[in-house]
């Protein structure tokens, strides 16, 4: 391997992991048992859709307000309910393109912006546990996403040599803007999940592929 990069930070939900609705079922389970209906609840669930990849907390604090922490504990326990009665799996080739690229000598990490007990529960669920060099979540390294904390913990936790050896990987616009803000080397949207290409080249995607079965051709060519 050439020395250009060494870290991939991997997004989760629609990136390494088929969302499948999930996010938005245990959504509508939340305003419901909050009480909330009609046009309210029409126009959280559209801010919800184009925050996707947000903190969770974050986004539940400018719906809620004080009520935030209710309603962000409601939204973890109905998603993880969701996860068990629905299933989840991963993006087909995902667990395949994150070992090759280990036993080519890159580290690789797992950003989300789920809590840290969300995140384990869905390592769990798809039998990851020890896949990553980090796992981290907006509680582990300060704010969620636009914002770049949790891609500096990552290269802080793996002994990355510079934010230019770290290449970001996600299925939305704040997935590639906090790459951009970290300084990432390369940021790659990924048209599995949320945000169509034209999103991904706004918020500063160098490139755009299918799937993340494609990174690892995409960084062989990059590193030639």
């Amino acid at each position: 391997m050439s020395a250009v990069f060494e870290l991939v930070c991997f997004d989760m939900a629609g990136t390494t992991v088929l969302d499948d609705g999930l996010v938005l079922e245990a959504f509508r389970r939340t305003i419901a048992g909050l009480g909330v209906d009609g046009v309210e609840a029409d126009r959280m669930e559209t801010y919800v859709v184009e925050t996707m990849g947000q903190s969770k907390i974050e986004v539940f604090t400018v719906l809620f307000g004080d009520r935030a922490e209710v309603a962000n504990l409601s939204f973890e326990r109905h998603f993880t309910d969701a996860v068990r009665e629905l299933g989840i799996s991963e993006v087909p080739g995902a667990r395949g393109t994150v070992e090759r690229l280990r036993d080519d000598g890159y580290k690789v990490a797992l950003t989300t912006g789920f809590s840290p007990s969300t995140q384990q529960a869905l390592l769990d669920e798809l039998g990851w546990v020890g896949l990553f060099d980090a796992a981290i979540s907006p509680a582990d390294a300060g704010r969620g996403r636009p914002s770049p904390d949790m891609l500096l913990t990552c290269l802080l936790r793996t002994g990355a040599s510079a934010v230019s050896a770290m290449v970001v990987v996600g299925d939305t616009w704040s997935d590639m803007v906090a790459g951009k803000r970290a300084g990432a080397g390369l940021c790659v949207g990924v048209r599995t999940g949320t945000d169509a290409d034209e999103r991904l080249r706004a918020g500063g995607a160098d490139e755009v592929i299918d799937s993340v079965a494609n990174l690892p051709a995409l960084l062989a060519a990059r590193e030639d």
